[in-house]
């Protein structure tokens, strides 16, 4: 009995600090209340949206997930915004690097810090000074200076959030500027937010705060009143009903599972024979496809630009063009080998985008992407160039899988190593397509065809390279197994084209600046397999050649 009381007495003890840790509650908010803030007009990082799109991106970029525990975005940032009192004490500030992490006085195993141990000791603060007086040098940054930047970043942004600084009132009619204005810290040269206005939204966070029955219609009078202040500027509903809709359907984690389906029937059908699986595994690949194709084409039209814009959506359209390559290829073919490889690039490509810590908002391009024709033919171009490419490697390692499968010494003769040589044609005919292109543009934006830009430099020796290694096939230096492998060593120059020049070179093509970034660590366990995974194949290849006399390449 005493032993019950004991655990009886411990339970209690940890509910009440659990129930002093956690914030309060989200339920209190209505379901109506919830559904009518998802859809109040709000600008944020250059673009009118939803609520719910800014709760989304705002969400992951503070804490870097995509949910704080379990809840729906919308009510955690509503949360945030009309209590943020209650959450002070929170660890919701994302700090993944561990260095940033002891110099800000974090248990290492904390990922996470507080507002208010930011706030404490102002370590974060303490630092700026010194990484901004280095930027105006124009000096390059430290890993750890890059990633106080973001922290700091992330600081502001929820900052804002819990101070009510956002825009939410549309510019006056007539007005030059196209920013949306604050409530609680107007610039010095904004026109005065009209009374009514900021009347309607404080009164809306209180009546969230104190999670008043009247809630939905304070809510329902703000938007009214923010509506009223210049109603030309509001974004269609439409668009805004789309968005929300693009937003909870997620089309490409719906396009990922189905393109993991594909997979995983295609090879069921060419390990076994059961065609009732191709035919199933085809049309999945298909149905996979459509909902990609949904999920770029509401970008476009959320975006108003073309869906190469960012990194990330180049990640969306580069299995696409794979994608598509495939099933044409698998029309003049029959080769399920084709719509295997590509549903199999095609998932590995979204399950990154959607996991890799970038940045996936619709955000506007600049002007000089959003005018020039011969830039954004250049982008759609190079990037289907990747996608063509990368269709080639998973081929190749397909036909090299094959290869270590047979048992016999001879060399490889399969009809893998002729698809892969034709996919490689197209992805060489786009690849210098694209650079071509991008000359084009180059001379129309900087009048001069060619300046030795890393992006432009790698580029060119990729296509060498794979250029090269048609010419070897076409020749007869480099058959069978060796043509494959060259395929794939290739890879790694494509991916610094790729990715390296984006990340970690200064140039005209770089996202970071050339700024030191963090090496992901699945992509130096790629780096490492992929590397033994041609070393095994190649001394296999050197071990049957040598046994039958024959060269290694062919």
């Amino acid at each position: 009995m005493r032993a019950f009381r004991r655990m009886f007495y411990a339970c209690a003890a940890g509910a009440a600090a659990l129930a002093l840790l956690t914030p309060v509650a989200f339920a209190k908010f209505p379901e109506k209340v919830v559904k009518q803030i998802r859809a109040l007009p709000i600008q944020h990082n250059g673009r009118v949206k939803p609520f719910d799109s800014f709760a989304r991106e705002s969400l992951e970029q503070i804490t870097g997930e995509p949910s704080y525990q379990g809840d729906d975005p919308v009510i955690t940032v509503a949360s945030w915004m009309s209590r943020s009192d209650d959450w002070q004490d929170t660890p919701l500030v994302a700090v993944p690097f561990l260095p940033l992490r002891e110099k800000l006085g974090m248990n290492p195993h904390a990922k996470h810090i507080s507002m208010a141990d930011l706030m404490a000791e102002r370590r974060l603060m303490k630092m700026l000074p010194a990484i901004v007086q280095k930027q105006q040098r124009g000096e390059k940054l430290s890993m750890l200076e890059n990633e106080t930047m973001d922290a700091f970043s992330r600081f502001v942004a929820l900052s804002k959030i819990f101070e009510h600084d956002l825009a939410v009132v549309p510019p006056d009619p007539g007005s030059v500027s196209q920013v949306w204005r604050s409530l609680s810290k107007p610039a010095p040269d904004d026109a005065p937010v009209p009374e009514p206005a900021r009347a309607a939204w404080s009164a809306l966070i209180l009546a969230l705060r104190e999670a008043s029955p009247d809630a939905e219609v304070k809510l329902e009078a703000a938007r009214s009143a923010l509506a009223a202040v210049n109603p030309s500027a509001l974004p269609e509903t439409w668009r805004i009903d789309w968005e929300i809709a693009y937003n909870r359907l997620k089309p490409f984690q719906i396009a990922t599972w189905i393109y993991g389906l594909s997979a995983l029937l295609l090879l069921i059908s060419l390990v076994r024979p059961f065609p009732k699986a191709g035919s199933a595994g085809i049309g999945a690949l298909i149905l996979a496809a459509v909902a990609h194709s949904a999920g770029i084409g509401s970008r476009v039209i959320l975006g108003g630009r073309p869906p190469v814009s960012n990194f990330y959506e180049t990640m969306l359209w580069l299995p696409f063009v794979a994608v598509i390559l495939a099933l044409i290829f698998e029309k003049l073919y029959r080769a399920r080998v084709y719509a295997l490889s590509a549903s199999i690039l095609a998932a590995i490509s979204l399950a990154l985008a959607a996991h890799v810590p970038l940045d996936s908002s619709i955000t506007p391009v600049v002007a000089v992407l959003r005018s020039n024709f011969w830039l954004t033919i250049h982008v759609l171009t190079i990037v289907a160039s990747y996608g063509a490419l990368a269709l080639t490697v998973v081929l190749a390692h397909v036909d090299a899988v094959q290869y270590l499968a047979r048992r016999d010494a001879g060399p490889s003769g399969s009809s893998i190593n002729l698809y892969t040589y034709r996919a490689l044609q197209v992805g060489v005919v786009l690849l210098a397509s694209g650079i071509m292109l991008g000359a084009v543009w180059a001379n129309a934006s900087w009048g001069r065809y060619w300046g030795w830009d890393p992006k432009e430099t790698w580029a060119l020796i990729t296509l060498l390279w794979y250029l090269a290694i048609l010419h070897g096939r076409f020749a007869g230096w480099v058959r069978g197994v060796g043509f494959s492998l060259a395929t794939i060593a290739g890879f790694f120059l494509l991916l610094m084209t790729y990715y390296g020049v984006s990340f970690y070179l200064v140039g005209l093509h770089s996202y970071a600046g050339g700024n030191a970034k963090p090496i992901p660590g699945l992509l130096i366990g790629y780096l490492v397999a992929e590397t033994m995974f041609l070393a095994v194949v190649g001394w296999v290849a050197f071990a049957r050649t040598t046994q039958t006399g024959q060269k290694v390449v062919q």
